[in-house]
């Protein structure tokens, strides 16, 4: 791969972007809008990108770096980004379809979120 704006690189920063969303709506909620099979792959799939291109820096890297052992479960991961609890939450209300705004939706669950606007 050459440098870090290549498709690949584009590719695994969004799979570990997706990877932390979904960690946080699993073992942080208890909740989940894939399925396990889903994740499994997922997680796969960052586990292979960041084997073949471990130049590429990743945001959030701190956050992933034990997440990204030889189980890849995001157990491990204490503390999440506030922009992975925002898109985590966007995530999870948009395929719930509750009859509450936003807001309360995520209060409900003890959380705030940055830039969520009604």
């Amino acid at each position: 791969m050459s440098g870090q704006g290549s498709a690949e690189a584009a590719l695994l920063r969004r799979r570990a972007r997706q990877y932390l969303v979904h960690c946080f709506l699993y073992y942080k909620l208890g909740d989940s809008v894939i399925g396990d099979e889903a994740f499994d792959r997922l997680a796969g799939e960052l586990l292979e990108l960041r084997a073949r291109h471990p130049e590429v820096e990743l945001p959030h890297a701190k956050v992933l770096a034990p997440a990204l052992g030889p189980e890849a479960t995001g157990f491990a991961i204490r503390k999440y980004p506030p922009g992975i609890v925002t898109d985590a939450f966007k995530l999870l209300y948009a395929t719930s379809h509750p009859d509450i705004s936003f807001h309360e939706f995520v209060e409900r669950r003890g959380y705030s979120v940055e830039g969520w606007g009604e």
